[in-house]
């Protein structure tokens, strides 16, 4: 299927970045509702169409919440983190793992960095902290990851390849299921606090426990399609610069 292929009125990208979290979303309440008021649900065709549009919505609040909050791979953080060893280049939690680490034996790992061998960007023959800083304008030291990463989007938007294109979109699709989970447990608690003993809310939380865990499941699967995109993405910033000065 073609990145703009339709699916059900949705293009692939809509499908995996809103549509897909927003229906995992709404599935709890959904599901709990199919098994214990029926009658709450509409009928026909009309309960696909309205499912399908609210769903879409929410998947673009979630979306929304994303680039506000974790727009940047933590693989780029962590990118900008080495060159300039300033730690707030990195998540909150990336930084309190890194003192709670301090108080547990080394065996005790909270977090796990990348191999320094592997990383891409120390097996080209070309200084991506120089030429990014030179190309785009920026300054590693003093400018947010995020700035780095939005203009150096901006700089590469016409040369993205198609496989470039799929995995950012899967990126997008992996953060934003993350967010809709979180957000399910969340809302699911506050109803149960408030509902207490309700059967109905007993199974909306039972039921998002477990799409939690699946989640969770998948959660080394997720972070690896971020580093393939990151990857690719310099792969593909280093093919241009290369292409530049043999023009």
């Amino acid at each position: 299927m073609s990145q703009t292929g339709p699916f059900f009125g949705f293009s692939l990208r809509d499908t995996l970045t809103r549509l897909i979290p927003g229906l995992l979303f709404l599935s709890p309440l959904i599901i709990s509702l199919t098994v214990f008021m029926p009658s709450l649900l509409p009928e026909g065709s009309l309960r696909y169409i309205i499912l399908g549009l609210f769903a879409y919505l929410i998947g673009e609040f979630i979306d929304q919440l994303r680039l506000g909050l974790f727009r940047v791979p933590q693989s780029f953080r962590y990118f900008v983190y080495k060159e300039t060893q300033q730690l707030e280049k990195m998540p909150i939690w990336f930084i309190y793992a890194i003192n709670v680490q301090e108080y547990f034996p080394n065996r005790l790992n909270f977090y796990e960095e990348f191999d320094e061998d592997k990383l891409l960007t120390n097996n080209l023959e070309l200084d991506f902290r120089e030429d990014l800083e030179t190309e785009l304008g920026v300054d590693f030291d003093n400018d947010r990851p995020k700035k780095i990463y939005d203009l150096l989007l901006i700089y590469m938007d016409g040369h993205f390849t198609p496989r470039l294109r799929r995995l950012q979109s899967v990126s997008i699709f992996s953060t934003n299921l993350r967010i809709s989970v979180a957000g399910i447990l969340l809302i699911s608690v506050l109803y149960m606090i408030g509902n207490w003993g309700s059967p109905f809310f007993s199974f909306v939380l039972g039921f998002s426990a477990v799409l939690a865990v699946v989640v969770i499941i998948f959660w080394s699967v997720l972070t690896m399609t971020q580093q393939q995109y990151s990857e690719l993405l310099f792969k593909e910033y280093y093919m241009k610069r290369f292409q530049d000065q043999e023009s």
